[in-house]
């Protein structure tokens, strides 16, 4: 049992957070900005980066497959980079970061591009991944009991221990809700697809299956799956006739 709980994703966000804490100059936070904090670390476990750290060309992060989101070596960089997202203060009731996606072989560009923000009200917090603007993707947003997940604070802290509680609820939530979602949809835009699929499949594998199937009734109902796949079939037909 010992194991388990050392081991546990609550005790993995908590280490995260405990990390950045200490990268802080202001130690005296509001209930939503210790939230904040924990949703901050639970974005970089689901393959999200702020965009200053991709960006800073002496950090090495490492690229991630499609079906995966999570990458120690990343994990551990970001825990080790001040944190750069924008509050108001002293009030604590907004916070926002620009976030990206990383996937392997793909530079960076908009449809990869991601703004986090956090809106308090009341006893809630209100957190929303929005896709660039470009990209037409919609946003995914998840609402939060404050209170649930932080427990107790004091402004003279020098960790965070003791402050929360069902982080891994936390997580669960904000992956489903929020981050998965909008990766996914991100990583199909770039043609990095998540899950395993036809368009998953690499170009050359994909054109020998349609050569398998042509003249069959099957390679006729390919052609309905998706307009990808249509334009391809039709590639493949204008060269064999």
């Amino acid at each position: 049992m010992e194991n388990i709980i050392k081991d546990s994703p609550h005790k993995r966000i908590y280490i995260g957070v405990n990390e950045l804490y200490q990268l802080l100059e202001k130690k005296a936070l509001s209930q939503a900005h210790f939230l904040f904090l924990a949703v901050y670390v639970i974005a970089i476990r689901s393959g999200f980066v702020p965009q200053n750290v991709y960006l800073n060309k002496q950090i090495k992060l490492l690229p991630l497959q499609p079906w995966s989101a999570y990458d120690k070596r990343n994990v551990e960089i970001c825990h080790n980079q001040k944190p750069s997202y924008e509050y108001n203060s002293p009030h604590e009731t907004y916070f926002m970061e620009n976030l990206i996606t990383l996937v392997e072989k793909s530079e960076q560009n908009d449809n990869l591009k991601s703004m986090l923000t956090a809106i308090v009200t009341g006893d809630f917090m209100i957190i929303t991944l929005t896709p660039h603007p470009s990209t037409k993707l919609v946003g995914r947003s998840s609402c939060l009991s404050i209170a649930r997940y932080v427990i107790s604070h004091s402004e003279n802290q020098q960790s965070v221990e003791g402050c929360y509680q069902k982080l891994d609820q936390l997580e669960l939530q904000l992956r489903n809700e929020v981050f998965m979602l909008v990766r996914n949809e991100q990583l199909s835009l770039v043609d990095a697809f998540p899950q395993p699929c036809l368009m998953g499949l690499p170009r050359e594998l994909r054109f020998r299956i349609y050569r398998y199937l042509h003249h069959t009734k099957e390679l006729a109902k390919l052609r309905l799956i998706n307009k990808d796949i249509l334009e391809e079939i039709n590639r493949l037909d204008a060269t064999l006739n």
